[in-house]
């Protein structure tokens, strides 16, 4: 029953203005609306088409034909590299040479009916589809004689692919017949956001072009469809259908229940209605009913799983919320989430609706592993850690009678078995600090501090021979062997180090990256911390107050990133900067557009006024359109972030979050910087540190 998640897709939406023929003054308008549609994750789902740095909607006066080419075969090439669906759209002024019947884009330098300085729209398709790693091609045509778009067959029989190409079309009009004002792309982004009635879960084009003939008056909607892998997990799709995607199953019921119960029941009784996902479970057991009368056969038995998963997970929902009450919080429902995930190497799906328990229960009902028959392992996991994140015994009847309602009783035991030993791996913690330097950046003592429950139990120093980034690591890695020392005597694990770092250092050291023989990013989740804020100066205490209150806004958010964005020219005028740093112009996380070189007073002053900040690690800058990937997976923060670098390390693709940096001074890191500062320690010996 699991949901196969969609693989990456991505967009460029092209439409060039021609010279020579009159102006459409709502291209740029129909281009954007287009373009937004196809890149909403929950609808188009496609991230940009071109590398970073490179606008993937590229519109206006200036593009002539050799630019559009050039864009087309970088997004090609960027498709393949990260095994995406390429979606391509095409608005413009188009036109078929004399007699023939190919289609040819009109640019900057192109004259009607001149194929120089014009661009072969179907060879560019061929070239896209042809081209191993793409994952399919979905095309977007709106211009005249727009149905001269689709390439000779036997131009995609053969190739590179070995004929295994899948190249889709959808195209505003007949050859030979105008598109008028570009109300088949306005009309195309109206269907895509209000979705369609009784079709399933994703808009293809042949359900999407009968639409759209029924509102264009005067254009013949066409559609070209060629699929020659039977290895695709999936048909090609344009969106996933808002009707569906809006939550039709209502109540406790979630997006993945809807769609997987809409396409079941649908292949086996179209008159059949899908039942709601009420907390009063009646409507679904009459369902469950009507579907024992239908003779058996696969499509029986995958709706009577979908079904028995709506159930479940109404049961569960309507179970945590009355169980947990008023313990159960967005951020323990996230935090429970992704630490469960992350602890087997996963991480939530993208634009998935995690925010809330109805979505969470959903996803991890319906899109479980394969090596899993059903998700009530996941389920019995997660309700069991949530359950301990918010105080409750796991021993309590309640949790056992919810296993019985779900059949569940195994998954469960094994379930608080698992919560058990996990919370043991959470007990321990290594802090090592740097902020005992008495020239430069380089210290010539590390500090280490052992913590139990969030209290320190130990506390040590260690030299740094050479007083540079060396030395450190060599530091660090002692310390990290001393605290696996009390961690065997304590028989607990050790899994999480927290480094303070100075600004200087921050700019250019990965200690993730250290380590002799692995690295420790693959050992521990490596935490970044400004070590300022161990022994801060008058002026740093007097605005603590206020970066704690900017963490628990942060820590609070519900909608977007919380991080106010800094282009390289914000930073310029470093007076001015601080002047809207005092009057609290950025008053949440800070981000920057680009790396800040050396500038390591400029690292100190925006780190005094905020408990985040994050910046690219590379020359490449992370600009706009590359955001969205934090956009996704910020409530994970800064989890996420080790996740990432894990990953690219081990060749993954997609790990695009690996590009940043940050420096997460949380609730946590905050409260142990003030207990520090009011209790200190004694600095002891190596033999009394030792157990």
């Amino acid at each position: 029953m699991r949901r196969r998640r969609a693989g990456r897709r991505h967009v460029l939406v092209i439409a060039p203005q021609c010279p020579s023929m009159v102006r459409l003054t709502s291209l740029e308008d129909a281009a954007a609306g287009l373009y937004g549609a196809l890149a909403d994750a929950s609808l188009g789902a496609c991230e940009p088409g071109l590398p970073a740095g490179r606008r993937s909607l590229i519109s206006g006066d200036d593009l002539t034909s050799a630019a559009l080419v050039e864009s087309v075969g970088a997004a090609i090439d960027h498709a393949a590299e990260h095994r995406a669906t390429l979606v391509l759209a095409f608005l413009g002024h188009g036109f078929a040479a004399g007699r023939t019947s190919t289609l040819h884009l009109m640019c900057a330098d192109s004259t009607d009916d001149l194929r120089h300085g014009s661009v072969n729209i179907g060879e560019l398709l061929v070239r896209a589809a042809d081209h191993p790693g793409v994952d399919g091609v979905l095309g977007i045509v709106d211009t005249c004689h727009a149905a001269g778009a689709p390439p000779a067959v036997a131009d995609l029989a053969g190739g590179a692919r070995g004929g295994r190409a899948r190249l889709g079309l959808l195209m505003a009009s007949s050859l030979g017949q105008p598109a008028v004002d570009l109300a088949f792309s306005r009309s195309l982004t109206a269907v895509l956001r209000e979705g369609l009635p009784g079709i399933g879960a994703t808009l293809g084009v042949a359900a999407t072009r009968e639409a759209l003939r029924g509102l264009l008056v005067g254009q013949n909607v066409s559609g070209f469809d060629y699929d020659a892998d039977g290895a695709a997990d999936e048909p090609l799709w344009i969106a996933r259908n808002a009707r569906v995607r809006q939550g039709l199953l209502g109540g406790f019921g979630g997006v993945l229940a809807g769609e997987e119960l809409t396409e079941a029941l649908a292949a086996l009784d179209p008159a059949m209605p899908v039942p709601d996902g009420a907390p009063d479970v009646r409507a679904a057991l009459h369902c469950r009913v009507e579907l024992l009368r239908h003779p058996p056969g696969p499509r029986r038995e995958r709706a009577l799983r979908g079904l028995d998963g709506l159930l479940v997970a109404v049961r569960t929902v309507d179970f945590i919320r009355s169980w947990l009450g008023a313990d159960l919080t967005t951020a323990r429902l996230r935090h429970t989430l992704y630490s469960m995930l992350a602890a087997e190497g996963r991480l939530p799906a993208a634009g998935a609706p995690h925010l809330t328990d109805v979505g969470i229960i959903d996803e991890l009902v319906f899109n479980h592993p394969d090596t899993e028959r059903d998700g009530r392992r996941d389920l019995a996991r997660f309700v069991t850690l949530l359950a301990q994140v918010c105080g409750r015994d796991p021993g309590d009847p309640e949790l056992r009678a919810w296993a019985a309602r779900i059949e569940a009783p195994v998954e469960v035991n094994d379930a608080i078995e698992h919560t058990a030993r996990r919370a043991a791996g959470q007990r321990l913690g290594l802090v090592v600090s740097l902020h005992s330097s008495l020239i430069g950046d380089w210290p010539e003592v590390l500090d280490g501090w052992l913590l139990l429950d969030g209290s320190v139990i130990h506390h040590e120093q260690f030299p740094s021979d050479t007083a540079d980034r060396t030395g450190a690591e060599n530091a660090v890695e002692e310390a990290v062997l001393w605290a696996e020392e009390h961690a065997r005597t304590l028989e607990l694990p050790l899994r999480r180090l927290d480094l303070a770092v100075p600004s200087g250092p921050l700019l250019t050291w990965r200690p993730e990256e250290a380590g002799a023989a692995m690295l420790l990013g693959i050992r521990y989740d490596v935490h970044l911390h400004w070590s300022s804020r161990l022994t801060p100066d008058a002026a740093l205490r007097s605005i603590e107050p206020v970066v704690a209150a900017r963490w628990e806004s942060i820590a609070e958010c519900r909608g977007s990133t919380p991080v106010d964005w800094l282009a390289h020219e914000d930073l310029l005028d470093a007076a001015r900067l601080r002047g809207h740093l005092r009057v609290g112009r950025y008053a949440r996380g800070i981000g920057l557009s680009r790396h800040p070189g050396a500038d390591a007073r400029l690292m100190e002053t925006l780190l005094a006024y905020t408990p985040v900040l994050l910046w690219p690690d590379s020359a490449a800058g992370f600009p706009e359109e590359r955001r969205a990937v934090l956009d996704r997976d910020w409530w994970a923060m800064p989890g996420a972030l080790a996740h990432a670098y894990r990953q690219r390390w081990r060749g993954v693709d997609g790990a695009d979050l690996a590009d940043l940096r940050a420096v997460w001074d949380d609730e946590q890191w905050l409260r142990f910087c003030r207990l520090l500062r009011t209790a200190p320690l004694p600095v002891r010996d190596r033999a009394e540190g030792t157990p």
